[in-house]
């Protein structure tokens, strides 16, 4: 799958907005396609695990970039499959105040290459992932940077 049909993949079937987030966050870091376009369906996918874990301010917010950046990038998402006119005719059901789970609106050919790696979600760890993620690399990180730094302070 490329990165768009594994966003699609992740947000669709798996609920997991933290790892649409990551996956288009590395495309966009590694300079393969910096664009707007991505940024929206980032900040989308932001919105969209803010508002399951209720920062609904946060997520209100962050639907008005997404979906301003998303409709003016409108042909870049078309081509890569999402069905923007039908997900900006239907922005409000994103916006609404109580959080329901709302599949991104794609065309037939990303269905197919997304159906065929469907499994079920844990709802519970996509849920509170940053919490629940191993951050040994980061934490081991940290401590030797401020260990580096107490060193050269003495």
């Amino acid at each position: 799958m490329n990165p768009i049909e594994r966003f699609v993949f992740e947000f669709n079937i798996r609920h997991d907005y933290f790892e649409c987030h990551e996956i288009l966050e590395e495309v966009w870091q590694e300079g393969q396609r910096q664009d707007e376009a991505l940024v929206g369906l980032i900040q989308l996918a932001v919105a969209r695990y803010h508002h399951r874990r209720g920062n609904t301010t946060g997520a209100q917010r962050t639907y008005a970039k997404a979906f301003d950046k998303i409709e003016r990038h409108r042909a870049t998402l078309i081509a890569s499959g999402i069905d923007v006119s039908y997900l900006l005719d239907h922005r409000d059901h994103f916006t609404n105040k109580i959080y329901r789970h709302i599949p991104l609106p794609v065309f037939p050919d990303v269905i197919r290459t997304v159906a065929l790696e469907a499994t079920a979600p844990d709802l519970d760890y996509v849920t509170h992932k940053h919490r629940l993620r191993d951050r040994t690399d980061v934490v081991t990180a940290r401590q030797e940077a401020l260990q580096n730094r107490r060193d050269r302070s003495i």
